[in-house]
């Protein structure tokens, strides 16, 4: 197994390493609009889902996505010259994944502990931040894709 270029073992195990963290980091943007939708209406269904849903932020989705951050380092460090840090996709991917991170910790997760606690307000913000990190996984997935520039 020769480390140092992309088709080596382990520059392919990072790589599904990397892909399992994103769906698992990026689940609940897909899944937890869905959820809600189901109990609008339901205000004491509502904020348990709420709840429930923090919590698994916290735990979870949120050190899934710094999972996904090391890994797409390693995947560079380890690509023997054919990615790198300085290559202008690779440095938008590393700045948006930043942004991502700091949408979920800044905006997110707070705007769900307040609807766990029953200020049915935050709704607005939970959705609006899961919109933005929706659209910025978007922009990330077609810099990883590409590879523009």
């Amino acid at each position: 197994m020769v480390i140092g270029r992309i088709d080596s073992g382990v520059s392919q195990l990072l790589l599904i390493l990397h892909i399992v963290a994103v769906i698992a980091a990026f689940a609940p943007t897909v899944a937890h609009p869905m959820l809600r939708n189901r109990l609008r209406g339901d205000p004491a269904g509502g904020q348990g889902l709420a709840a429930a849903m923090g919590a698994a932020n916290r735990t979870f989705y949120l050190p899934a996505l710094m999972v996904v951050g090391v890994l797409g380092f390693g995947l560079v460090a380890v690509s023997g010259g054919a990615y790198a840090f300085s290559d202008p996709w690779v440095g938008a991917a590393i700045l948006l994944w930043l942004i991502i991170a700091a949408v979920v910790g800044a905006v997110i997760l707070p705007a769900e502990r307040l609807l766990a606690g029953g200020d049915a307000s935050a709704e607005r913000t939970v959705r609006a931040g899961g919109g933005a990190v929706n659209l910025l996984l978007l922009v990330v997935l077609f810099l990883m894709v590409v590879k523009p520039g």
